[in-house]
């Protein structure tokens, strides 16, 4: 159980001589074991998050404890649109129920955030500070695309803009995007409306993050108006305006996904170490196995 934490299992059937099948059969053993023994009794806050199983729309969910320091994930299936109904008969399982749920963190899926408030009545729902970001870095990314099917943007002009102001970039990234500012490059714009946002997080209180939000919104869609070319981040302001009450609730919250995105990294670096799992099953127990959620056997 250690050497398959740290290797494909194809490999290590061959190391061992002897077959995947059966020591696939040993891993969903003790994982469907431990799983069982599980106790949820206390169970207040939860995020849950989508993370792909292969190339394409294939996804499973994965579902942590926000209070646990300690082997935070407790839930994971591959039938994402009946998640969480699965999820509530997984609680009522393990000894506690879905309404002494107090808070869900997530992502601004509407899918998602209609069946959360459906199941968990008394929770609120937060929408992690974490895909607000991700929103306006994806419009930045769709803003340079269509600008570079009618312009020649500089080269190293992905990454220059795609990096937050935080992070160290190349010369030839500082260069790009000192040439998309000298020349007014609509991604450019882009870039600094998704750059406003940080003046919008370091609010210290939530009466304070409504009034940088509410002069947030009012720039950028001045900034933004009138240029076709910045019709993603004017359709990523108008997504953040309607999920505003839900992130809000982000400077009530004492929790962040930003553990389950952390998760997701290695999810994904253990899914390509095998080149892909044809089974979602497999990948779900591989879930299960490398997250800090069972030490000993």
């Amino acid at each position: 159980m250690s050497l398959v934490r740290e290797m494909p299992v194809n490999a290590l059937a061959r190391h061992v001589e002897v077959t995947d099948t059966r020591l696939w059969r040993i891993v969903h053993h003790y994982v469907a074991k431990a799983i069982t023994a599980l106790n949820l009794k206390g169970l207040k806050a939860i995020g849950l998050d989508d993370t792909a199983s292969r190339r394409g729309h294939n996804y499973i969910t994965v579902f942590i404890d926000l209070d646990r320091s300690d082997k935070p994930v407790v839930f994971a299936t591959g039938k994402c649109k009946e998640c969480l109904t699965e999820f509530c008969a997984f609680i009522e399982a393990h000894q506690d129920c879905p309404e002494n749920i107090v808070e869900v963190i997530s992502d601004m899926s509407p899918a998602f955030l209609s069946a959360v408030e459906q199941k968990f009545k008394s929770a609120s729902v937060t929408v992690d500070w974490f895909h607000v970001v991700q929103l306006f870095t994806k419009a930045v990314d769709d803003v340079r695309k269509l600008e570079a099917r009618q312009s020649k943007l500089p080269d190293h002009t992905r990454w220059a803009v795609l990096k937050g102001a935080e992070t160290i970039r190349t010369e030839h990234q500082e260069n790009a995007l000192l040439e998309l500012v000298e020349q007014g490059f609509a991604t450019v714009k882009a870039y600094r409306v998704k750059e406003l946002l940080r003046w919008v997080r370091r609010a210290e209180s939530k009466q304070a993050a409504k009034w940088r939000i509410t002069h947030f919104l009012k720039y950028a869609a001045e900034y933004a108006a009138n240029c076709p070319l910045l019709e993603p981040v004017r359709g990523a302001l108008a997504s953040f305006e309607r999920h505003l009450p839900r992130i809000l609730h982000r400077w009530d919250s004492l929790h962040t996904n930003a553990r389950l995105e952390g998760l997701n990294g290695l999810f994904q670096a253990v899914r390509a170490r095998a080149r892909g799992y044809r089974n979602v099953e497999n990948f779900i127990t591989m879930v299960y196995l490398i997250a800090p959620r069972f030490r000993s056997w």
